[in-house]
């Protein structure tokens, strides 16, 4: 199994003629099947718009780099509607709070493990109670946006990870001991000292006053904003894939986010692009980009 921060920042090398063509910048998840579907590739200048390599395009995932067979298999976001579709998801799980079926907040996710040969998501590790913890990937129910819902106990053994950087390796309790049983009314005790931000109240219901979304979501989980969709900022691709828009041309008319409606062969502008401040509208008009 491999942490993401061992991914992240690999050399991507292509077998066909030894050379690199790339580095790994960031990682596209699949919250439905649980895996490991994109990589998001950062190349060196000369290369426009965001490019993505797909899992099984890989030949090898190791500790100094990835092998691809060849620089043909590194495709461009804007065609590959999978990879729209998962991005507008925005699954990160690192961050999110990890959140039991019965109600029980237990920790927060501070690292995913894959399986280098499947890419698979073998695991999550969750910090509770000062302790660094796992869950198997048979106790996650959900990966959210702002929730990891899990089964709450599992009977795995003691497991080692190694932490990129690291020269000890870090041993992850089993967490059977440490999260207790549910009693006989189907309650159980939280585990250590938790943040008491999105803390349960007697009834089972996330606290008003706590924010369970620890990047500035709305308070009200499930809740939308009255002034429609908010953003917290595009990441580096996003900000890459807005400049890459300047000087090209969409097939059909797109409504942009200040209300102005960005017309079929119109050339976008720099000005154009600051009208584009949410991902919705971001991958709109990526999918509809005229190809040259």
């Amino acid at each position: 199994m491999k942490p993401t921060k061992g991914i992240v920042g690999l050399r991507i090398i292509s077998i066909s003629d030894g050379t690199q063509v790339g580095v790994v910048k960031d990682l596209v998840l699949n919250p439905q099947e649980k895996t490991l579907d994109f990589m998001i590739v950062d190349q060196p200048t000369g290369y426009l718009g965001a490019k993505i390599i797909a899992f099984k395009d890989i030949l090898g995932l190791g500790e100094f780099a990835i092998t691809i067979p060849h620089s043909g298999v590194i495709q461009d976001v804007a065609q590959n509607t999978e990879a729209q579709n998962l991005l507008k998801q925005d699954i990160r799980v690192l961050g999110t709070k990890v959140l039991t079926k019965k109600g029980q907040l237990i920790g927060e996710t501070t690292e995913i493990l894959i399986d280098e040969e499947t890419g698979r998501i073998a695991a999550c590790l969750f910090e509770s109670g000062g302790q660094i913890l796992e869950m198997g990937a048979e106790q996650i129910i959900t990966l959210g946006k702002e929730l990891l819902i899990v089964e709450g106990v599992q009977t795995a053994s003691n497991h080692r990870v190694e932490e990129p950087g690291c020269e000890e390796p870090i041993k992850v309790p089993n967490i059977t001991n440490l999260i207790p049983e549910a009693d006989s009314a189907g309650e159980s005790e939280p585990v250590g000292e938790l943040d008491p931000v999105g803390e349960l109240d007697p009834v089972g219901e996330l606290d008003p006053v706590g924010e369970l979304d620890p990047v500035g979501e709305p308070d009200s989980v499930g809740e939308p904003d009255s002034t429609g969709e908010q953003e917290i900022g595009f990441n580096l691709f996003e900000q890459r894939q807005l400049q890459y828009f300047i000087g090209k041309m969409v097939e059909k008319n797109i409504v942009l986010d200040n209300g102005e409606v960005l017309k079929a062969g119109e050339r976008i502008t720099p000005e154009i692009v600051t009208y584009v401040t949410s991902r919705s509208t971001l991958m709109e008009v990526t999918s509809h980009l005229q190809k040259n």
